[in-house]
């Protein structure tokens, strides 16, 4: 398998679709609300080559609607290439809902992982490079009765194969909530070191996006010979939906009790007759 570009080319190859679809989606039609998130990882320059390497992709979707239109998609792809001159490993992940109406629920979940089993001898240094990218909208058509989620993670996990001690790792978290806001976590060990890290959130009426990028390199130096298992694993969820609105309840409540009450009366009616 041969592949002409550089992996620099690759990530912008895996982030473009990503990017272009949820620009798009920052001014979404007034008739839909929308839910979605998305990431890609890179991650190439080994200092080792890979005694064993693994991909996992999964996908999950549910459109349930009573009232209006949903639908819901998801797409996760993963490949690690070992052999070739240049070690790389990739995956991409996407979820996404979109529904319009006044009753109905959706759901997106992705996941894509690549694992690399290496070899580290005594007083070698482990090293490779990554970047990634996430991104999360939000936008909902009204507020008072739809709601729109969108969660996405990104998980570095540097294992020892033998003893399952988990080594160094390098995690965040984004999630978007169309009626609670927004949230971050990071966790980053020290043989992780990011080099840049650019994140913008722009929240514009009934619309929110998040977009972070990071780049970086990670490095370790083993005293004694070592198993290394290398994961990298992401998650991305989109939820929307939309319940009745208060007064529609209401309404309907109203009207079924008069309906039950005049049945009711009917029924007494009908029976002080038969009486007489």
């Amino acid at each position: 398998m041969k592949f002409h570009h550089s992996s620099g080319a690759i990530a912008f190859l895996l982030a473009t679709p990503l990017v272009t679809s949820l620009s798009v989606g920052i001014a979404p039609s007034s008739a839909a609300t929308i839910a979605s998130s998305a990431a890609a990882v890179t991650i190439d320059n080994f200092s080792h080559t890979p005694t064993d390497t693994g991909t996992s992709t999964n996908t999950n979707t549910q459109a349930i609607t009573n009232s209006g239109a949903v639908i819901s998609q998801a797409n996760a792809e993963a490949f690690f290439i070992s052999n070739c001159h240049e070690l790389l490993a990739a995956n991409l992940s996407q979820s996404e809902v979109i529904g319009s109406g006044n009753n109905y629920s959706g759901l997106a979940q992705s996941q894509a992982a690549v694992i690399g089993e290496f070899f580290i001898d005594a007083e070698e240094t482990f090293s490779f490079n990554f970047q990634t990218f996430l991104a999360l909208l939000t936008s909902v058509d009204n507020p008072q009765s739809e709601r729109a989620r969108a969660n996405g993670s990104i998980s570095f996990l540097v294992i020892n194969t033998v003893t399952n001690i988990l080594l160094d790792s390098f995690q965040f978290a984004i999630g978007l909530d169309s009626s609670s806001g927004f949230y971050a976590n990071a966790l980053v060990s020290n043989s992780f070191k990011p080099t840049q890290i650019n994140f913008n959130f722009l929240a514009d009426g009934s619309a929110a996006t998040s977009l972070l990028y990071t780049s970086g390199v990670y490095s370790r130096t083993f005293n004694s010979a070592t198993n290394l298992t290398v994961v990298e694993v992401k998650n991305n969820i989109a939820e929307a939906e939309a319940v009745p609105e208060p007064s529609t309840v209401l309404g309907t409540a109203l009207f079924l009790g008069l309906f039950l009450r005049q049945r009711q009366h009917k029924k007494k009616m009908s029976e002080v007759k038969s009486k007489v």
